[in-house]
């Protein structure tokens, strides 16, 4: 379950989008989200894990982390999802208010649309 995929998607006026795909915090996508800059990031963040081994998708810690990491608005998806996701909205939302990322970490509910129009800052 190391290596994930993910895009960067650019488009001339609008936020560039980076979409991870299921995925840990590893060292390939913090040097990648360093580098590119991405304005807005969408990442698995429920924790997900089978009976053996650690998580397979970033968790809290991880999700905190990369919020840190971006400079723009990361979108959490995957949470309380699937069976073997344990993190739940309210945890990441109480995590991200302690770290001081909550403004930047968008948690959206179910059926929820997040719209950004234009080049965010």
């Amino acid at each position: 379950m190391e290596h994930g995929v993910g895009y960067l998607i650019e488009s001339p006026g609008e936020p560039s989008l980076y979409l991870s795909g299921d995925t840990l915090l590893t060292p390939s996508v913090r040097d990648f989200v360093v580098q590119h800059r991405p304005q807005v990031c969408v990442v698995p963040a429920g924790g997900a894990r089978f009976d053996l081994g650690g998580e397979i998708i970033m968790g809290i810690e991880d999700v905190i982390d990369f919020t840190r990491l971006s400079p723009g608005i990361v979108i959490a998806n995957h949470l309380e999802a699937l069976s073997h996701c344990p993190v739940t909205r309210n945890d990441l939302k109480r995590a991200a208010a302690q770290a001081g990322v909550e403004t930047r970490l968008r948690i959206p509910a179910d059926g929820e649309t997040l719209e950004f129009h234009g080049t965010l800052n």
